[in-house]
């Protein structure tokens, strides 16, 4: 059986599967209302509009036999970023407006916030690396360099800029970055090396921080003047080929560029075509990547339909209606509304399970890999694994990978709305871990009937297992063992167990969260209050602590810890005594 090639499943994905509707737009298109004044001989038409519309014509012929809806804007009447956001492949000249760039780099700007993934050929007469550049630093960002220099309030870094450093920049002199450390800096933020021994040598500043912010100032420099539109408001992460000339990537869009022969356009179609394909495997989608592509394009065919469920019968849903327009909070209605959702979602995913064509296509793309590591891999798997995803070949990757292996498996992240089963958080003051073992059916909001419930309310009493540090070394080779906890906090891989040290028993422990079902109004998203039920006073305590809620154990795993602290709250023994040394 012939193996699918890494080549061909991205050309599917991204392009044959994914493009079904075309956009081209250029200031020089000539428009449909003076196509007409110019055959009723009421206006002139240009020479430049003509050789430009003759493009057009042959790139829409083009699209149109690979059965592409193909429409055609001069980027000036009408003109709606909203209306090509929803296009598929967009083909923008590069100069839209008055010789200039600025409009279509602004959108450009608009698109890389769509939902919706956009495969953009930016159409050009213009120098490649020229126009590459100054949409990868327009799409980047910049920063307002004078305002940072001055806010650092230190006097021989600011004269030291504007003496030295700035009058060095503008003459274009050594402490200035080339091209392709411009190029490095836009792609991984990397600070050039060159540059912060010059600084070094410089002799002014010492502090290895003022040499870095130095370093990055100079960085900003090259980026602001390369850029077509300055914009402080979000730096954004920007990748492209490492020559600076053929593709970008950021946010949700892909560039191809591409450069128009001034006489030749037959075949521009074809060679777009191809450049766009060539542009998307030098990206090097990872599978995950293809994947996702897949079942998005899977979707937007409207290859599937829905089926009626017993459950989601005529009847069913006016139930739910019924339960919905009925609801006597906020809360309740949402979480009418959540599982409605969440029923549809569900039916979505048995729908795509069973696709075929979907199911085939992802199987085909771990055959590849899977062929690929048999021929290339020289037998170290986690090697491969971590080349193919650009990760350090390492100890350190490979402890990262199973970490997050497990804490995927185990874990997700926290979207209840309320605490509950399984749910890991932290005690924002003392930095103390924490995982409810409380029944979820005593967590409902809108539920709670028992006497103390009734007492406690708007309050909740919890109970607790309190998470202590383990180490990497016993978590992941014992990780089969189902004793461990993954996290990860402020970008830090954290290993947790139920247990302290060598101790065999748990602490349990029990709270009262306040206002129960409510987050902390003028805190972060999953922040709540809580008070620790041996230090409450009347059901309040003067300072109660701020619970963040992290992450959720998926069912099994909260059901086991669960089950744990269940049994060593029964446990037998209690009335035995132990022999005293």
């Amino acid at each position: 059986m012939a193996i699918t090639t890494y080549n061909s499943l991205v050309q599917k994905t991204f392009c044959d599967n994914a493009i079904r509707s075309v956009v081209m737009i250029d200031d020089d298109f000539i428009t449909y209302s003076d196509s007409i004044k110019a055959l009723n001989r009421e206006i002139e038409l240009d020479s430049a509009k003509i050789d430009s519309s003759k493009r057009a014509a042959t790139l829409e012929g083009y699209f149109q036999s690979k059965n592409m809806i193909c429409d055609i804007d001069n980027g000036s009447v009408n003109f709606d970023v909203d209306r090509i956001r929803k296009s598929d492949l967009v083909i923008m000249d590069y100069h839209l407006d008055n010789n200039a760039p600025d409009k279509t780099i602004s959108i450009l700007k608009e698109l890389k916030s769509s939902d919706h993934l956009n495969m953009i050929v930016i159409y050009t007469r213009e120098e490649l690396k020229t126009v590459w550049m100054q949409i990868a630093s327009s799409l980047k960002g910049t920063v307002k360099i004078n305002d940072k220099i001055v806010d650092t309030n230190n006097d021989d870094l600011i004269e030291y800029w504007e003496n030295t450093i700035l009058p060095d920049l503008v003459q274009i002199g050594d402490r200035a970055l080339k091209r392709e450390e411009t190029i490095e800096y836009i792609q991984t933020n990397r600070l050039c090396k060159r540059i912060k021994e010059l600084i070094r040598n410089d002799g002014v500043l010492t502090e290895q921080d003022e040499i870095n912010f130095i370093a990055e100032m100079i960085a900003e420099y090259a980026v602001a003047k390369n850029a077509v539109i300055a914009d402080d408001s979000k730096k954004s992460i920007v990748i492209g080929d490492t020559a600076g000339i053929k593709w970008i990537q950021s946010g949700n869009i892909f560039i191809s560029i591409f450069h128009k022969d001034k006489d030749e356009h037959d075949n521009d179609g074809e060679k777009i075509w191809n450049t766009l394909n060539e542009s998307l495997i030098e990206w090097n989608p990872s599978y995950y990547q293809i994947i996702k592509s897949e079942i998005q394009n899977t979707i937007e065919a409207e290859a599937l339909s829905f089926n009626n469920h017993l459950e989601n019968d005529d009847f069913g849903q006016a139930g739910w209606l019924n339960q919905i327009i009925n609801s006597n909070s906020a809360e309740v209605k949402k979480k009418n509304i959540d599982f409605v959702f969440s029923n549809l979602s569900e039916e979505l995913y048995e729908r795509l399970k069973g696709n075929r064509t979907l199911v085939g296509f992802i199987d085909d793309v771990f055959e590849t890999y899977s062929h690929d590591f048999k021929t290339n891999g020289k037998g170290n798997s986690l090697e491969y694994c971590s080349k193919k995803m650009s990760l350090p070949a390492n100890a350190n990757s490979y402890s990262e990978m199973y970490h997050a292996l497990n804490m995927n498996l185990s874990s997700k992240n926290f979207e209840e709305g309320h605490i509950s089963t399984g749910t890991i958080f932290f005690d924002t003051n003392s930095e103390k871990w924490y995982l409810c073992v409380s029944a979820a059916c005593d967590l409902v909001p809108t539920q709670g009937n028992d006497p103390h419930h009734k007492r406690l309310s708007p309050h909740r009493l919890i109970k607790v297992l309190e998470l202590y540090n383990s180490k990497q070394n016993k978590a992941l080779p014992n990780a089969e063992q189902s004793k461990y906890i993954y996290v990860i906090h402020k970008k830090t891989r954290k290993y947790f167990s139920i247990f302290e040290g060598d101790k065999s028993l748990p602490v349990v422990d029990y709270m009262v969260v306040l206002n129960h079902g409510r987050a902390v109004p003028g805190e972060e998203k999953n922040v709540l209050s809580a008070v620790f039920l041996s230090s409450m006073d009347d059901n309040v305590q003067n300072v109660p602590v701020k619970l963040k809620l992290k992450s959720q154990l998926r069912s099994g795993y909260a059901e086991r810890y669960q089950a744990i602290a269940s049994q060593y709250s029964s446990r037998i023994g209690v009335d035995y005594v132990s022999m005293m040394p």
